[in-house]
């Protein structure tokens, strides 16, 4: 059966678009709550009145999306989970866990299956990963996983994670790194 979309509805369609859905999913779905109407000619000719408004509208939303993903730039998502030996994860971080946190840390929602994480994230450490926002509007999202018993604020990690950023930049090895190089040296004199 076709339909005409009068909402924007996550992985089915945008607001005037015009689908084939199932009969059942149409009856007791869409059209009780108001998001769909047959595509009948009437409907058709009106969609086309509708057509500058819609647009209009899907104009305002992808600057909104602009906006955010300019806000996204600026961020960094702090992941919790349970490691094991060395750097490795028990597992690996979840799509759900960084929207979760996303969501409890910036305030901005993202649903789990528009976020693209390129290859599982099994260690502890930074990772890019990239977020659809709206339609074709994506953001690149910095995330940082760190284990599950560290009990440091979002801002204290975030403040690290600057500092080893800047002495990186500077040219110094970060502090954990000459800890290791002294080990290394003191077992290899033993």
């Amino acid at each position: 059966m076709k339909v005409i979309l009068l909402e924007d509805i996550p992985r089915v369609g945008h607001e005037g678009d015009v689908i084939d859905v199932a009969d059942g999913y149409h009856r007791n779905y869409l059209e009780p709550r108001g998001l769909a109407v047959r595509a009948t000619r009437g409907a058709l000719r009106d969609l086309e009145n509708r057509r500058e408004a819609i647009a209009r509208r899907d104009d305002q939303k992808r600057v909104r999306a602009q906006e955010k993903v300019e806000n996204l730039r600026q961020q960094r998502v702090i992941v919790r989970a349970p490691t094991g030996e060395g750097r490795r994860l028990h597992g690996t971080v979840t799509t759900g866990q960084i929207a979760e946190a996303a969501e409890e840390q910036l305030g901005i929602i993202i649903d789990r299956r528009d976020i693209d994480v390129p290859e599982a994230i099994r260690e502890i450490g930074d990772y890019l990963i990239t977020a659809r926002v709206y339609k074709d509007v994506e953001a690149q999202l910095a995330v940082r996983v760190v284990p599950l018993g560290d009990e440091r604020t979002p801002e204290e990690i975030l403040e690290e994670a600057a500092e080893e950023y800047i002495a990186a930049e500077e040219g110094e090895a970060p502090e954990d790194a000459e800890e290791g190089a002294a080990a290394e040296t003191s077992e290899q004199d033993g």
